[in-house]
């Protein structure tokens, strides 16, 4: 097997790790060097030795084409969602039915729309935090499915420390990601919450329109 020189190895590094949403922390590990040589080998300070080559291309080879033979890199997640886009045109099912004979007074509105803005915008960054940490755990568990169902290195030696680092993968996914059916509901109730104030927010704003 071929070893990658020491110019390749930055971007190698890389690619691996963002393909299979591995930390440096966890490539590190399987190279058994320091998270600190792989930031040096990724910075370009150094190269990776020639002894570990083979492992780094071993992972490589799950790459898609043309860097690997591993199947089509999945599409981009959706972006999460923006705490500031703007607001919806006011429901017209949600207008008053009846005429009031004095229009409503303004400032328990407008208290009332600063309030549901803020409100907001404090749960739109926390959906949007969530958002993007299920993004990058459904990343984690599609390149460890795809590590799990790869073979592994011929050589004995190789193989079992193949198998300990998928193990110690598997751990850190299910530390990170304890309760995964709790934390979809829970994003799901932020989506509410988001839904349910923008649409507040929107109502207010047409009332206290001139």
């Amino acid at each position: 097997m071929a070893v990658p020189s020491p110019a390749f190895d930055l971007s190698l590094t890389a690619a691996v790790r963002a393909h299979l949403g591995i930390s440096t922390r966890q490539l590190a590990r399987y190279l058994g060097v320091s998270m600190g040589f792989v930031t040096h080998v990724e910075a370009g300070r150094k190269g990776l030795p020639p002894a570990l080559g083979p492992r780094l291309l071993w992972l490589a080879r799950l790459l898609p084409p043309p860097l690997g033979q591993g199947p089509p890199a999945l599409p981009p997640p959706p972006a999460p969602y923006d705490p500031l886009l703007p607001l919806p045109a006011p429901d017209p099912a949600l207008a008053p039915a009846l005429p009031t004979a004095a229009p409503p007074a303004p400032e328990p509105l407008r208290r009332r729309l600063r309030d549901v803005r803020l409100r907001l915008l404090v749960v739109g960054r926390e959906l949007a935090r969530q958002q993007a940490l299920a993004a990058a755990l459904a990343h984690r568990r599609a390149g460890l499915a795809q590590l799990q169902a790869a073979p592994a290195p011929p050589e004995p030696t190789e193989a079992a420390h193949y198998a300990r680092w998928r193990h110690e993968l598997t751990a850190d996914l299910t530390r990170d990601e304890p309760d995964p059916a709790r934390a979809a509901a829970a994003g799901h109730l932020l989506v509410a919450r988001v839904a349910g104030l923008r649409a507040e927010a929107a109502a207010l704003g047409g009332v206290l329109m001139p």
